[in-house]
């Protein structure tokens, strides 16, 4: 690939070697802990390693060596859920982000070196998260896709010059190549990607076919190899899986914190925040049970989403055993950070009154969360206005998370805050209304004439009427019996 230096790609690829075996044991227990295919060791952890046991052991052979070990099946399903679960994660880095089944990721890193302060920053951050994590990863970083896949699985030294020349003494056996074609080059005498590099392409074309040849131009850079990053569109999923079954949910927090930790970390990397979560909890004996957790506005607090979160856990009471826990999100925002005052603190601070401190909006916003995961999300919702004249269908139910938008109406009369569920009748002597006596007509009419098209058509004239105590009512004539009605009682 013809490019200068100043363009040219940066690939780095995370190896998760041991990712078959995280999948199930991320917390670094201290049980030995390997994983099975077709009844033979295929992955372990540092524990199970530090036995002796060593891959493509018989499980016999295994439990010869420790009566502790747990062993597992094999989970292709969720290795790549994990996957794409790194790979949301590795998005925070940069935006280009490849899965390569079954264990790699590939980052293009050329347009965020300078945002991290160079490569071994970089490579720092991520082993640092990714330790946060539980997992493992070996780091490999090249000039094409291909080439730093090579280095992650070789453990090599990074390159960021020559590709063709980083590879030479990297032997044939690590390449991407199929097993007949690998036996005819270790027979030529070919062992290592100097010699192999060095062959003239036409004979090799010849021999083993173009597809052979493209993927040593790909791999050296003469040819372009495009990616599929992975989609802009957050999501969040990650998974605990437990060793032994978990018989009481209050042995629950400390993995459920561990989650809602990752996902404040993700929520961060991605300058998101959050409406709604759900967790599952999962047994192989018994139905999964599943609960959502509603904010009432978005939010990125590890601490409120753990209170909310044992609000729900109490209410459970038939989920016996549980041997998983997923954490779920997909209904994220764009952080906002809410104007505040420039001079707080100060002699010059606000003092008008019209802004509430960030204290007290949290309480607020806290009270309306606990009171939604103790009665509901039914139970507490908000109000907003609805496209209608009739003063009992002029507001409408919102959920409390829901993004509202300020409506704009034209000028309309006096509305009282306090509107009768039921307008009782008026008495009307003399054709004007009254309530233990005359009422007084201060402003209307106002006429609403509006629903005709539905079962709830009103002609009414409104009117604000005054009492000889002083109160202010709201009034209307109902105009098909001319009769007088109560409907609102001004503050």
């Amino acid at each position: 690939m013809n490019t200068s230096k100043n363009d040219r790609e940066i690939w780095l690829c995370l190896n998760f070697t041991r990712l078959p075996v995280e999948v199930f044991n991320r917390q670094q227990s201290e049980t030995p802990v390997v994983v099975l295919h077709r009844q033979r060791v295929i992955c372990m952890n540092t524990v199970a390693e530090a036995l002796g046991i060593r891959l493509a052991s018989s499980m016999n052979t295994a439990f010869t060596i420790s009566e502790q070990i747990v062993s597992i099946e094999r989970d292709q399903k969720k290795e790549f859920a994990t996957l794409e679960h790194l790979a949301q994660w590795a998005y925070q880095f940069t935006p280009s982000v490849v899965i390569k089944a079954p264990q790699c990721l590939l980052l293009e890193i050329s347009g965020c070196l300078k945002l991290f302060r160079g490569l071994d920053n970089l490579k720092q951050n991520i082993r640092e998260a990714l330790d946060k994590l539980g997992f493992t990863a070996t780091l490999g970083v090249n000039g094409t896709p291909l080439a730093a896949q090579c280095f992650a699985q070789t453990r090599r030294a990074d390159n960021l010059d020559d590709v063709a020349n980083s590879l030479a003494p990297v032997a044939i056996h690590h390449l991407q190549i199929e097993p007949g074609i690998l036996e005819s080059l270790q027979q030529m005498g070919i062992a290592d990607c100097r010699q192999l590099l060095a062959l003239p392409l036409d004979g090799l074309n010849r021999r083993f076919g173009i597809f052979f040849t493209d993927y040593l131009q790909r791999l050296t850079g003469q040819k372009p190899d495009p990616q599929k990053f992975i989609t802009s569109k957050p999501r969040f999923d990650s998974e605990i899986n437990f060793l032994s079954d978990v018989t009481s949910l209050e042995s629950l927090v400390f993995p459920v914190k561990r989650l809602l930790g990752e996902l404040h970390d993700f929520l961060r990397g991605r300058q998101l925040q959050v409406s709604q979560f759900s967790f599952r909890l999962a047994h192989r004996s018994h139905a999964a049970k599943t609960f959502n957790v509603m904010l009432a506005n978005p939010d990125n607090d590890p601490a409120m989403f753990l209170m909310l979160t044992q609000l729900k856990l109490d209410q459970i009471d038939d989920m016996p055993e549980v041997d998983s826990l997923t954490l779920t999100a997909r209904h994220f925002h764009d952080m906002e950070a809410p104007p505040g005052d420039l001079f707080h603190g100060t002699r010059f601070q606000q003092k008008d009154g019209s802004r509430h401190s960030k204290a007290e909006a949290a309480k607020a916003v806290e009270l309306i969360n606990m009171m939604t995961a103790r009665l509901g999300p039914q139970a507490c919702f908000g109000l907003a206005l609805a496209n209608d004249h009739r003063p009992e269908r002029a507001w409408r139910p919102v959920a409390l998370n829901a993004r509202r938008e300020v409506a704009v109406f034209e000028e309309t009369g006096a509305r009282p805050i306090y509107l009768l569920p039921q307008p009782p009748i008026l008495e009307s002597p003399g054709d004007l209304p009254h309530m233990a006596g005359p009422l007084t007509l201060l402003q209307g009419p106002e006429r609403i004439d509006f629903g005709w098209w539905d079962d709830g058509e009103v002609s009414r004239d409104y009117f604000v009427a005054r009492h000889a105590c002083g109160a202010l009512y709201w009034v209307y004539r109902q105009l098909s019996n001319n009769q007088w009605y109560l409907h609102g009682i001004f503050s």
